[in-house]
Formats: C-alpha cells, structure tokens, sequence
C-alpha cells in the first residue's frame, strides 16, 4: 500500500467551551461536513501540503521540533507555545512527528482537502490532525482505537489552543457522533435519540483558539471569583443532556440562550457573531450561541425542524455564510481515491487557524 486517503468530520461544541479547561462537562457533536486527507509513502522526510501553503523537512528535524515542544510544555512555558501557533504548519508537524515515532515510517507526503470553513470553530485543525493519523497509522497496517487517535491529534490542539487544551475536538472528529466530554473522564459517547437541526453560521471573522484562551486565562487570573461561571456552565451541560435525551428541542434552544450570556460575560463574544445570533432567533431560531472559543469563528442555531433554511437565509443576508449539515456525523475513517479525486475543487486550506498565511518551506518540496 502506498497511500491512503482518510476523512474526518466537522465538530460543534453544544455546551462547555472554556469551562471544559476548568474540570466542567461539555457536549459536542459531529456535523457531517468532512475534511479529507490523502497519506503517501516517501523513501525519506516528510512534506506538507495544505492549499497553497507548503513544507517540507527531514525526520530529524521533525524530531528536534517535538523536543523543542515537549520541553515547552514541561515546564509550562504557555506565552512560548502561544506563539508557536503562528506558524502554520506547527500544530500538524508536532502531531506528525508523535505519529511517525509509533509508525516507523521512512517517510510521507501528507496533502489535505477540505469543505470545512476555516479558523472557524468547526475543529479544522482537530479534523486535519486524526485523518493523518489514521493515513499514517493504515499505511503502517497498524491498527488503532477511537480514543488513541483522539490523545495524537490532542497533541496539535496543545499547540493551536495555546498550551490549554482537552481533546475535546480530536474525540469528537475521532468519535463522531454526540460526546459528552471531561478532562478526568475523557469521551463517553452518547446515543442521539431524534434529530438535531442545526444551522452554523460562519461570521467570516477567522477567530484565533489560542487567544481567546489566553484572554479566557489572564481574566480568570485577575478575578478567581469568576471561577463560579464555569460551575454554572457544567450545571447548564446537565440539564442539556437530559433535554437531549427527550428530544425537547424548546427546553434546549432556552438552554443555549443562558450559555450565550455566559459566554458574553468572559469576554469571547464579537459584534458579527453576535450579530448573527440576533437574526437567527429573529428568523425563529430555539436558541443560538457562540460554538467554540469565540473571538469570531461560528455561531450556532437550533432550528425547529423543517425551519433550518429559513434560519440559514436569514443568516446569510446578515453577512454570514450559512451551512446546514446533519449532526451526528460518523467519525475519522478510510476513504477511497475516488472520494479524494471528487475534492479537487476545495483549494482553501483547511489548516490555517491563525490567520497567518506565510508559506513554510524547509528543503525541497
């Protein structure tokens, strides 16, 4: 075998973010709008490829940069690995290198295609991360689980969340499906019992995870007080699961609404995204949040159901791009080269979280 072709799927976080950092439950859930990944043997480095952005390297500086990461993130040093994430390919490369110390490969070509919206919220990076993994792990013939996909690809979110991260993300595009997620406990998949109609909005603002985070951080640093926010959002994460287990899409969307107000008090909130919650629930919307870390990226809308175009419409004249994608989408898998061929079109790059898109090359690509 001398390449594989792997896919894995967009996330939306239902409830929890940044409170998933500080011991709190959240809810995530996979949306069927997938990033794929083609992995090709290589006699010797790797390179990688992403939209127009390119990188390639040897073996032994893949190594020397885990080392250089791996210290960081021994000692702690989070303002350094704050800064790693500018650069574009760090992320992917730190995960790379984890991948290739289990594999034993002599080399790869890893190029990923996507029709995830990027730097968004929807787990681009997450995404990107465990369809290489899987590729580099089938090319080996090695098996692997859910939950040990899930702990590599956290690898990278260490980096592009800024040294704070769950592997919140990697789990639910490892998983797939509806998670409820904590830092002690891990993943615990959960059943969906009737369809969840959601409608993202994209508020064309590229948020940046490791800043919000370390806004999030320094705020929390200055007022321990606050600390009770993130209680009040894991006691909101419990009554939505019990919401979710009976289908009361009125009880949740009144849900989302609360967490909105929580979210708004640490400071994560942007006036489009905000903007856009405003006309999705003027357009009949249950409930609408931010999902993810905020700073721009997504919101989320919860739809009745037969009413997700109507939402999606109204979110579309507000400014925002609209995308109406069945929840519950199935995890990272094998796809075939024909899968791979049909993406060609898809020439933004699905890894770019931070805005910056210098090209990284290092030998010849």
């Amino acid at each position: 075998m001398d390449a594989v072709v792997t896919s894995s799927p967009g996330k939306v976080i239902l409830f929890g973010e940044h409170g998933v950092n500080r011991q709190q439950p959240a809810l995530a859930i996979a949306v069927d709008l997938r990033l794929y990944c083609r992995v090709e043997m290589r006699a010797e480095g790797y390179e990688l490829h992403s939209g127009e952005q390119r990188e390639a390297g040897s073996l032994a500086e893949l190594a020397a940069f885990k080392a250089r990461v791996d210290v960081l993130r021994t000692v702690g040093d989070l303002d350094e690995i704050r800064s790693l994430a500018f650069d574009f390919f760090a992320a992917p490369r730190y995960v790379l290198a984890h991948a290739l110390e289990r594999s034993n490969l002599p080399g790869v070509l890893v190029t990923w295609r996507s029709d995830l919206p990027i730097g968004s919220g929807t787990g681009s990076g997450a995404a990107a991360s465990t369809a290489m993994i899987l590729g580099v792990m089938r090319l080996k013939g090695r098996p692997i689980s859910p939950e040990e996909l899930a702990w590599l690809a956290w690898q990278g979110d260490a980096i592009a969340h800024g040294g704070v991260a769950s592997s919140l993300d990697s789990s639910t595009c490892a998983y797939g499906g509806l998670l409820r997620f904590t830092v002690a406990d891990g993943a615990q998949p959960l059943p969906l019992h009737s369809p969840l109609p959601l409608v993202i909005g994209d508020s064309r603002v590229q948020k940046f995870t490791a800043e919000a985070n370390t806004r999030v951080r320094r705020w929390l640093a200055a007022h321990p007080a606050h600390m009770q926010l993130f209680r009040d959002m894991g006691y909101l994460v419990g009554m939505a699961q019990e919401a979710l287990a009976c289908g009361d899409l009125v009880a949740l969307g009144h849900l989302m609404n609360l967490h909105q107000l929580l979210q708004e008090k640490l400071g994560t909130g942007w006036p489009q995204a905000e903007r856009l919650i405003e006309v999705a629930i003027g357009a009949g919307a249950l409930g609408a949040k931010i999902s993810g870390s905020g700073l721009g990226g997504i919101v989320i809308a919860l739809a009745p159901l037969g009413q997700e175009q109507e939402i999606a419409a109204a979110i579309d004249d507000a400014g925002g791009r609209s995308y109406v994608a069945p929840a519950g989408a199935e995890g990272t898998r094998v796809e075939s080269e024909t899968i791979w061929e049909a993406q060609k079109s898809f020439e933004v790059s699905p890894l770019s979280h931070s805005g910056d898109e210098k090209t990284n090359m290092k030998g010849k690509s």
